[in-house]
């Protein structure tokens, strides 16, 4: 394909042979039109309270991992906009794991402050009102005192609705909601492969962004930008042969090719550094590289096959494109999950509590443990040198300044772009977004939000 020859308005498909079952299967595409899309969404606080009131309350989201409670009275903290959530393991089965609003319903103090922690209970540092793990009341202090209309209810924990999804702990305000996996939809078939139950959390950073959480994550869901902010990439990054597929509920997805070249990049016959770098990472040297310099995808699979056997890794569930493909998906509202074979980088968007012109963005890194102390993680995981990979320790939670380093190189790329779009978009002189056929992920993903803000669904 030559710099010319994007085909408008279609995904390029990433194996036009595969079938309909397989996860690699290329969507019947879906034309989201060509229009402008307004910029209140933004910056306006009466669609910042519709989307509030619409969708946060009434959507799944995801809260954390379920390895991070792993035991009876363990528990962590969400913060979602205003609200405040307690995510608790409350029993020894499996799916013995609950949710509440983190507040007291005395005088409405937050019952846990801190991010994670183990209690028996939970008790309001206020005026002492305690709560089993169940949610049931324990205790009223000085319970004589208040007369029996107050208290006669014995007023449990407000639960909100709580599922598990193959390691990951959803929450939903809305208790009549739709089951969490009849909402995710092909995702879950998707990238049952990947096991992500298995992995653990090696990376937890977050950090203010000034911008509204939808500039931040619109970033996220189109490569449209990579020529110009993350040049480097592109000697092995083919940022124009890219699949992406739409699904219901604002569910999408980009499959983007790993060890071949831009066609941007003038040189395609040069085995260029980015390119030696891949293989190096599954034992191939460039004297034993054999062929032209795109053909690194095809020799990066088979020789990843061959260095997963020698580490007793399995990867035989993968197919030959997920071993080098980044399988990027956008979990509707706020969540992109970058999959490989190794790990899953997630990226959260979090709206801030009162000022739609602020959010919160949420990075976490898993990696699928391995017996080998010498296994290092390939670089586009994007985790340092030095990290505990064992899963015996889980990382602290980093708070990081806006534009400070400590998110990794190319994240720090996007970062410093936030605060200008943001800024940007209230000017006089812009008069909506202009998304090209490259950018249809974000067509279909604006749509689904502005179905929930008309309140449509």
């Amino acid at each position: 394909m030559n710099k010319m020859d994007f085909p408008a308005a279609r995904s390029f498909a990433l194996n036009p042979a595969a079938e309909p079952s397989s996860p690699e299967a290329l969507a019947p595409y879906q034309d989201y039109g060509d229009r402008l899309y307004s910029t209140d969404r933004y910056v306006s606080r009466d669609w910042a309270s519709r989307e509030w009131d619409n969708m946060w309350t009434r959507i799944w989201t995801l809260a954390g991992v379920a390895k991070d409670i792993p035991e009876v009275g363990d528990w962590f903290r969400y913060d979602l906009g205003p609200e405040s959530f307690i995510v608790t393991r409350f029993g020894e089965g499996a799916g013995d794991i609950a949710a509440y609003y983190n507040v007291c319903h005395h005088r409405g103090n937050r019952l846990v402050m801190s991010e994670f922690g183990h209690a028996s209970s939970f008790k309001c540092a206020f005026h002492s009102w305690e709560w089993n793990l169940d949610g049931t009341l324990k205790n009223i202090q000085d319970r004589e005192t208040f007369r029996a209309p107050v208290v006669e209810d014995d007023p449990p924990l407000t639960p909100v609705r709580c599922e598990i999804w193959d390691g990951f702990i959803f929450i939903n305000m809305d208790m009549e909601a739709e089951p969490l996996l009849d909402f995710l939809g092909p995702v879950v078939d998707h990238l049952k492969a990947y096991r992500f139950a298995d992995m653990h959390v090696v990376k937890d950073l977050e950090t203010a962004w000034p911008c509204n959480w939808k500039i931040g994550h619109d970033a996220f869901i189109e490569v449209y930008h990579v020529h110009a902010v993350h040049p480097e990439i592109l000697s092995f990054f083919n940022d124009r042969e890219v699949q992406w597929d739409t699904y219901p509920n604002g569910m999408s997805r980009q499959l983007l090719k790993f060890g071949e070249i831009s066609p941007k990049v003038d040189d395609h016959e040069t085995l260029n550094e980015g390119l030696k770098y891949l293989l190096s990472e599954v034992d191939v040297t460039p004297e034993q590289f054999v062929g032209r310099p795109n053909d690194a995808r095809r020799v990066l699979q088979e020789a990843k096959r061959a260095w997963a056997d020698k580490r007793g890794i399995d990867y035989s569930a993968f197919t030959d494109n997920q071993l080098t493909d980044d399988w990027n998906y956008s979990i509707f509202p706020n969540i992109t999950f970058n999959a490989h074979p190794e790990g899953l980088l997630i990226q959260r968007f979090r709206p801030h509590r009162s000022d739609p012109e602020k959010m919160t963005y949420d990075l976490m890194v898993l990696i699928r443990p391995v017996d080998d102390p010498n296994y290092k993680v390939p670089a586009y995981m994007g985790v340092e040198d030095g990290t505990d990979l064992s899963g015996k320790v889980r990382p602290e939670r980093m708070h990081i300044e806006y534009g400070a380093p400590g998110l990794g190189y190319v994240i720090n790329q996007d970062a410093t772009m936030m605060g200008y779009v943001h800024q940007g978009v209230q000017s006089r002189g812009y008069k909506g977004a202009r998304y090209s056929d490259q950018e249809q992920q974000l067509r279909h993903w604006h749509n689904e939000l502005e179905r929930y803000v008309r309140g449509e669904k």
